[in-house]
């Protein structure tokens, strides 16, 4: 063999192993005990780790939140409209588990995008929402997200990191979500 094929051949192999480590060989950005869980809801780890940037929204009642102040919890954030059919599919799961597990160190920030309160309240009311709803009427906060269709949720453990993003609709409530907020409480 010449030195050229085997060099062609070593090549080529580096290749394929670069794609096995691409696809399932190499370590999940989100650590080995979340890889699994943020696979199994389809939530899409950051490259890096990077802290979810702070922001101040009205709630619907007028009062100021700002994200800094749930820190110690796991948070949801979840950006959507009511026109949004997907948002109004996934909200009465996140209902749910907000229910369930919000005495536990859980909360969902639920941040409207471009709407006002007399337009989001009727929709809060139909669907019995409990958790934090803030208005985001100039689409800032989206912006700063980079969350450029809806419903998209980003995931955050008790220190303010992004653990994943959720881009559509999810079961919120479902044995693998349950799963994804006790592993990051615990974390």
């Amino acid at each position: 063999m010449t030195n050229g094929t085997q060099r062609g051949r070593r090549i080529i192999l580096l290749g394929l192993l670069a794609l096995a480590w691409l696809f399932g060989g190499g370590a999940h950005p989100a650590g080995p005990e979340l890889g699994p869980l943020l696979d199994a809801m389809g939530i899409l780890p950051p490259v890096k780790e990077t802290e979810a940037p702070d922001f101040t929204l009205p709630d619907l009642a007028g009062t100021p939140r700002r994200l800094a102040d749930f820190r110690g919890q796991v948070v949801l954030i979840n950006f959507w409209a009511t026109w949004c059919l997907p948002c109004r599919a996934e909200m009465p799961a996140m209902e749910r588990i907000y229910q369930e597990m919000r005495n536990d160190g859980f909360t969902i920030l639920a941040v409207n995008f471009a709407e006002t309160a007399a337009q989001v309240e009727p929709f809060v009311k139909e669907l019995r929402l409990t958790f934090p709803i803030l208005l985001d009427p100039e689409g800032q906060v989206i912006r700063l997200y980079r969350a450029f269709s809806l419903p998209t949720t980003y995931v955050l453990d008790r220190h303010g990191t992004v653990v994943g993003r959720a881009i559509g609709a999810r079961e919120w409530d479902s044995a693998d979500a349950k799963r994804l907020v006790r592993a990051l409480r615990a974390r």
